[in-house]
């Protein structure tokens, strides 16, 4: 089967327990299309490129899976109903990927400002 890195942006000034209850949602509805999540982190709350209704950070998560390609489709149906969700990615990997090896570091936007002005 294929692997899909997901990544997935959640509002971060919603409930723990909401979060929670999100997050094993979103596991259960992998699982039932037939996928095998291979890793899952946390890679924490960061400032955002850019405003998302009015909300400058995300917590961030990683999903690493195998599946079927039309799990896809129901995934991103899936994702599309939730409204803490803030935005979410699929990316198509090589069979033998395994991940990044670390978090990604934080990227401090304030720098950048006037660099390519």
């Amino acid at each position: 089967m294929p692997r899909y890195e997901n990544i997935i942006i959640l509002n971060p000034d919603s409930p723990k327990e909401e979060k929670e209850e999100l997050l094993k949602r979103i596991r259960a509805t992998i699982e039932r299309t037939g996928a095998k999540i291979l890793r899952f982190d946390d890679w924490t709350v960061r400032k955002l490129a850019y405003s998302i209704r009015k909300i400058d950070r995300g917590h961030y998560y990683y999903i690493l899976f195998e599946g079927k390609k039309d799990a896809i489709p129901q995934l991103d149906r899936f994702y599309k109903t939730q409204d803490n969700m803030l935005r979410h990615l699929f990316i198509r990997v090589k069979d033998d990927y395994e991940g990044p090896k670390a978090i990604p570091e934080h990227v401090i936007f304030d720098e950048l400002e006037g660099e390519y002005s």
